[in-house]
C-alpha cells in the first residue's frame, strides 16, 4: 500500500513544512511511521523555491506554483512513476483537490479529499458561474475526511465519509508553569492576563474580548488582554491594557498560552467558523487552563463533553458583556476542562488509516 498526499504548504499562517504543523504534515507522517510507502506533495503558493528532503521514512517534495517547478514535476517521468500511489489524498483548498482527483485519476488510484475547513468559502476561491467545483470534488471523492462534525452533517453527501478531526502534538501542549512562561516571553509575574492565541479576522471576535475586558476594567478589576497571532494589518489596538506579541512561531504558541491566567475562545457565529473545527480549543484544553469560550458550533459540535463541563460558563456569542461575566467568574473561581482521549496526532492518524484501509503495522502494544 502506498500513499501520495497533497496538500498545501502555506494555510492558517503557518508553514506546513518547516513547523510540521497540522494535519497536512502530520497524518502522512504519521503513516510513514506505520511502515506505509507515503510521500508528501506540498504546494506553495508563497515562495519561488523548490525543495526535496525527507523526514524518516516521508519523502517530501514542495513545489512552488510562482515557478515552473510545479509544471515540472507534474510532467517529471518521476512523478507519473514514483511510487505508483494506491491512493492519493488531497487537502487544502478546492484547487488542490482538484488536482487530486486528476492525479488519482491518471495513476488509478482511490481519491481521497480531505476537508478541513468550508473551502468554497475561502478568500481566493472562485469558479466559472453555473459549476460547483467544492460538490463536484464531494460527489467524485472515494473517501471524503472532515474535520468538522458539522460540516460532515452538511457536506458529508453520498459515499463513504470519515471524521478525521484536527489534533495537537501532546509533548508541546502540556500543563506549564505560569511564573516560567512569562519569564520566557518578558511579561511581568504579577499581572492578570486573558489570552488570545490565533487568527484574528472579524469573526474570531478579537474585539468582543478586549471588550468585555474594558468591562471588567471599569468595574474595578485589573486584567489585561494577551494576544498572539495574525491580525489583519488594519486593525491597531491602541488601549494601553492590550498586550500583541506578533504572530510568535508555532513552537512558543504553548508558551504564550501557559503565559494566561484564562484562555478566552471569543468566536462569533458565522457558517464559515460554525462548520470549522478550529486546533487551539484541543491546545487550549491540553494547558489545563480555564476557559472563556462562546457557545458556537465550532466548540460544542467538536467538543461536546468539554462543553457540557462548562455548561452555563459559555457565553454567548458577539456580545461583550456575557463574555465578561464568563471571565470574570474564571478568574475568581477557575474551572479547567479534561483533555478528551483521542486527541493526538498519533491516535487520530492511526484511526484514520484503518478507515480509509491502509493497513500499517503495530509497534509492541500499542499502534505505530
Amino acid at each position: 500500500m502506498s500513499v501520495l498526499f497533497i496538500g498545501k504548504r502555506f494555510y492558517t499562517n503557518r508553514d506546513a513544512l518547516r513547523e510540521k504543523y497540522g494535519r497536512i504534515y502530520q497524518l502522512p507522517w504519521h503513516w510513514s511511521r506505520a511502515g506505509i510507502k507515503t510521500r508528501l506533495w506540498l504546494v506553495d503558493y508563497h515562495t519561488r523555491k523548490a525543495i526535496r528532503e525527507t523526514d524518516g521514512a516521508l519523502r517530501i517534495v514542495s513545489t512552488p506554483v510562482k515557478s515552473v517547478a510545479l509544471l515540472r514535476y507534474l510532467l517529471s517521468r518521476r512523478f507519473v512513476h514514483d511510487g505508483n500511489p494506491d491512493v492519493v489524498v488531497a487537502s487544502g483548498d478546492c484547487y488542490i483537490g482538484w488536482l487530486g482527483l486528476r492525479v488519482a485519476r491518471r495513476l488509478r488510484a482511490r481519491f481521497v479529499f480531505d476537508v478541513y475547513d468550508k473551502y468554497d468559502e475561502f478568500t481566493g476561491y472562485h469558479t466559472p458561474p453555473g459549476f460547483d467545483l467544492f460538490g463536484y470534488l464531494l460527489a467524485n471523492a472515494d473517501v471524503r475526511l472532515f474535520a468538522s462534525r458539522a460540516l460532515m452533517e452538511r457536506a458529508g453527501g453520498a459515499g463513504p465519509s470519515v471524521l478525521v478531526p484536527n489534533g495537537i502534538d501532546t509533548m508541546l501542549f502540556a500543563s506549564m508553569d505560569m511564573r516560567t512562561c512569562r519569564k520566557e516571553m518578558g511579561l511581568p509575574e504579577g499581572a492578570v492576563y486573558v489570552g488570545y492565541v490565533g487568527s484574528m479576522s472579524a469573526d474570531r471576535g478579537a474585539d468582543d474580548l478586549i471588550a468585555a475586558v474594558q468591562l471588567l476594567r471599569d468595574g474595578g478589576l485589573d486584567v489585561q488582554v494577551l494576544l498572539a497571532g495574525h491580525k489583519d494589518t488594519a486593525v491597531a489596538w491602541t488601549q494601553p491594557f492590550v498586550r500583541y506579541l506578533g504572530n510568535v512561531s508555532y513552537a512558543r504558541v504553548p508558551i504564550v498560552m501557559g503565559c494566561c491566567d484564562v484562555l478566552a475562545l471569543p468566536y462569533r457565529r458565522s457558517d464559515y467558523l460554525d462548520m470549522a473545527s478550529s486546533c487551539k480549543i484541543a491546545e487550549y484544553i491540553a494547558m489545563e487552563r480555564p476557559l472563556a469560550a462562546t457557545k458556537t458550533p465550532n466548540f460544542v459540535k467538536n467538543y461536546p463533553v468539554a462543553a457540557g463541563r462548562l455548561g452555563k460558563l459559555l457565553a454567548k456569542p458577539s456580545d461583550p458583556h456575557d463574555l465578561a461575566r464568563v471571565i470574570a467568574i474564571q478568574l475568581r473561581n477557575p474551572l479547567s476542562v479534561a483533555i478528551p482521549e483521542g486527541v493526538s496526532w498519533q491516535f487520530i492518524a492511526n484511526r484514520a488509516r484503518a478507515d480509509i484501509g491502509l493497513g500499517g503495522v503495530v509497534c509492541g502494544a500499542a499502534v505505530c
